[in-house]
Parts: structure tokens; C-alpha cells; sequence
């Protein structure tokens, strides 16, 4: 294992090197907390009710959506006692991965060969970033400049920081105004995309970041629409995902009393607090001590309220990984949302224009039935508050082979296989309302 490591680095460095002094897209140092842990999959009656449940007391960590094998992460000081719940459960499980660190660093030296290996060197630095990467994920700072390039290059956008995060980092809004704007106050409808607010799904600002290249160059599905993008909603969890732990999804709150740092901003919102979340502080969906209680919830819902008092917000989108799946409201509980047969017949067209490009399939479920109850989502809280018509949760590639570590040549057809899906629901958008 050392010696893949060592290899790994002098391999990393090469990759620097390769991208003119970037921030290397890669850190050699994100996987080593990791050591150790585990991933199973369980499997019998009621098996994602159940682990569910562990989740909520800080015993794993739920990787899949799948209802009937659902697939999580075990410290190894909690293996026993979770094998004994499963087993009193009358659940069975399996061993997918024994040691989650060696994957995950032979996941990265695997990307940076093909790096290496494609020949095509690509660039993001402060003095030059016109394109985001398709090659490789970017650091936040990186996101900064294509964000800070894309708004001085295009007359159309507008780019804000509406709240800064607990660290400090701005939290960027990008607003793409429609063809021949004169700036007179004229209400239209909107649509909201926000990304990267579970720190470790790194496909989900990737994907952002081509999306509102793709946006900015349409000249027609946007032609009468205000976009609204918020590409990292979780600024330093993103960051500390890329540094120090891979799988870190939550953002770096120091909570009073708790060794355990960080809530989860997908359980933080005013809508049903609390249902299908955790009080432990050292639970992955920890919800935090009240409802927007987090200053990137409270910039995210802040904006957004005013977006709405100003246009009329049709759809909004939260882009997260994985599953391919597309969720609509609500998540806590399996009562029928206002506008559910509407936001099906749009999910199913995103779904056909998704899958032309590489058939890539995805599947339009409700949240609480197709995953597990869940509360104080953004999705749930626009389609509640905001009274969002087309509300989801947007869960990329893929369906578990990679999970959250899914491989950088990924990034560009995800990115295209969803720019067809939301052409689809842009098009619905501008003859439905």
C-alpha cells in the first residue's frame, strides 16, 4: 500500500505540472482519513428503513438510494454493533469495498493517468479561465475565476455573492439575463439551479459549471427567461472534501458541545424540519440546531425569496450525485404535492432528452417513496414556501460503480446528457407558463 501511494504522488505532481501551475485537481491527501472504513450493502425487508435509523445515530453513512439494498459506509469502530442490528433486523450484508481509503486512492491515481494519457492539457488560472474543465474537477478557486471570467466576457451575466459561508467563502449567484435585455424591472419567469451543497458530490458543480456555459451560448429556450445558478452552495465542505476527506458532505459548522463538526445543509431548511434527520451532531444529516440556522441555507433561501418577489420562479432544480434519478416533493412524507402530475410529465421529457446523448437512463421517482423520508430539502422548501410548480432533486451519475468518486471523464457527458434534459424542461417551461 505504500508503495501506491508514493507512486500515486509522484504521479499527482506530474499532473500539476501538466496544468500550468494550477491548484492540483486532484490533492494527494483526501483519502487517509479513510483508512479503514468500509462500504456494505444490506438486503431483506425494510432493509433502507432500518439503516436509515443507524444513520440518524452516527453509525453509518448512506451512500445509494436504493430502497431494497441500500448501499452505506461503517467506521470500523461501529462494524459490530451495526452487523448486530442488521442481523437482529433479519437483514443480510455484503462486503463491497474492505478498505474505502485504498479505493479511493487508487480511484484518483486511475484519473490522473488518464490525465496524463489524453493529451489534451487544459488551463484554469486567474489571469486565463474561459472554459471550465472537462478533463479534471476543479478547486473552488478555479470555479472563482471561470465564474469571475464568464461575467466579464458575457453582458448577460450578472455575478453576486449573496452570503458568505461559515469560513468565510463567497457563496456566488450567477444570473443569466435573457437575449436584448434593456434592464427595465419586466417580471418573468425564472429558473433556480443550485449545486455542490453536499460537499463530496463534485460532479454536481462540475456539472453547473458546463450548464451555465451551455446557457449563456443559447439563443433561444432562454430568450424570455431569467436563470438563476448557484454552483457551490457549500464553498468550504467542497474544499474540505478535496484537502482532507473525500467524503465529507456537510459544511464545517463547529458545533457547541460536539467533537463533530458540520451540518447538513440538504436537512437545514424551514420546511418540516427535522423528519427523516438527526440531533447527533455526528450524524451525516445532522440538521443543525434550528431551520436555517446555517448562513449558506440562509443566503440560498434569502435570494431566493427575493428572485420570486421580483420573477415568477417556475422551476428549480438542486443538482446532487448519485442514483440518475430525478425527485420531486414531497420528501417527508408520501402525501401528494401541489402540481404532482405536472412535475412528472416534465421529469419524464428531462428523462428522453437525457438519454439520447449516451442512453444514459434516468428514472423520475418521488423522494419519500422512491428513497427515504427526508426533511429540510431544498426542493421540499421551494415547492412550500415558494410555491415552485416544477420542484426536484437531480441525483447524476452514476448508479454505483463510482458513487462520489466518480472518474473526471465523467464530467463532460454528464454535463451534456443533463444540458438535453433541461432543454427539454426549458421548452415545457416557456409553453406551460
Amino acid at each position: 500500500m505504500a508503495w501506491t501511494c508514493h507512486r500515486w504522488l509522484v504521479v499527482a505532481v506530474v499532473v500539476v505540472a501538466r496544468t500550468a501551475g494550477n491548484p492540483s485537481p486532484q490533492p494527494d491527501n483526501n483519502y487517509q482519513v479513510l483508512a479503514g472504513q468500509q462500504v456494505w450493502e444490506a438486503e431483506g425487508p425494510e432493509a433502507m428503513k432500518v439503516v436509515a435509523e443507524l444513520e440518524k445515530e452516527a453509525l453509518v453513512d448512506i451512500l445509494s438510494h436504493s430502497a431494497l439494498t441500500p448501499r452505506f459506509r461503517v467506521h470500523p469502530g461501529s462494524s459490530a454493533q451495526v452487523a448486530a442490528a442488521l442481523t437482529q433486523a433479519g437483514l443480510t450484508r455484503t462486503l463491497l469495498i474492505n478498505d474505502l481509503a485504498r479505493h479511493v486512492a487508487e480511484g484518483q491515481h486511475r484519473d490522473n493517468l488518464e490525465l496524463l494519457r489524453g493529451g489534451k492539457t487544459e488551463s484554469c488560472t486567474q489571469e486565463s479561465c474561459p472554459k471550465p474543465l472537462g478533463n479534471a474537477y476543479m478547486s473552488f478557486e478555479q470555479i472563482e475565476y471561470y465564474l469571475k471570467s464568464l461575467a466579464e466576457s458575457s453582458e448577460r451575466v450578472e455575478l453576486v455573492s449573496i452570503g458568505k459561508s461559515v469560513q468565510g467563502r463567497d457563496i456566488w449567484r450567477v444570473h443569466i439575463r435573457p437575449y436584448g435585455d434593456t434592464g427595465e424591472d419586466v417580471r418573468r419567469n425564472a429558473v433556480w439551479f443550485e449545486a455542490g451543497i453536499h460537499a463530496r458530490e463534485w460532479i454536481s458543480p462540475a456539472t453547473a459549471c458546463h450548464l451555465l456555459d451551455y446557457l449563456v451560448a443559447d439563443k433561444s429556450l432562454t430568450n424570455n427567461l431569467d436563470v438563476y445558478m448557484v454552483p457551490v452552495a457549500n464553498p468550504d465542505g467542497y474544499e474540505f472534501s478535496r484537502t482532507n476527506d473525500r467524503y465529507w458532505r456537510k459544511n464545517r459548522r463547529t458545533n457547541t458541545g460536539s467533537s463533530c463538526r458540520g451540518v447538513d445543509l440538504n436537512r437545514n431548511w424551514d420546511e418540516s424540519f427535522g423528519v427523516g434527520a438527526s440531533s447527533n451532531p455526528c450524524s451525516e444529516v445532522y440538521k443543525g440546531t434550528e431551520a436555517f440556522s446555517e448562513p449558506e441555507t440562509e443566503a440560498l433561501s434569502t435570494e431566493m425569496q427575493r428572485v420570486s418577489s421580483v420573477d415568477d420562479l417556475r422551476l428549480m432544480i438542486s443538482l446532487h450525485s448519485y442514483g440518475q434519478v430525478l425527485l420531486y416533493p414531497w420528501g417527508y412524507t408520501t402525501d401528494k404535492a401541489p402540481k404532482t402530475r405536472m412535475m412528472k410529465s416534465a421529469g419524464r421529457r428531462f428523462a428522453r432528452g437525457a438519454k439520447t446523448s449516451y442512453n444514459t437512463k434516468y428514472t423520475v421517482e418521488n423522494s419519500a417513496t422512491g428513497m427515504y423520508y427526508a426533511s429540510g430539502t431544498t426542493d421540499d422548501w421551494a415547492k412550500a414556501a415558494l410555491e415552485v410548480p416544477l420542484s426536484y432533486t437531480l441525483e447524476l451519475r452514476d448508479r454505483g460503480g463510482n458513487g462520489f468518486t466518480l472518474p473526471a471523464n465523467q464530467i463532460l457527458p454528464t454535463s451534456t446528457e443533463v444540458w438535453n434534459g433541461i432543454k427539454k424542461m426549458l421548452s415545457f417551461v416557456n409553453r406551460k407558463f
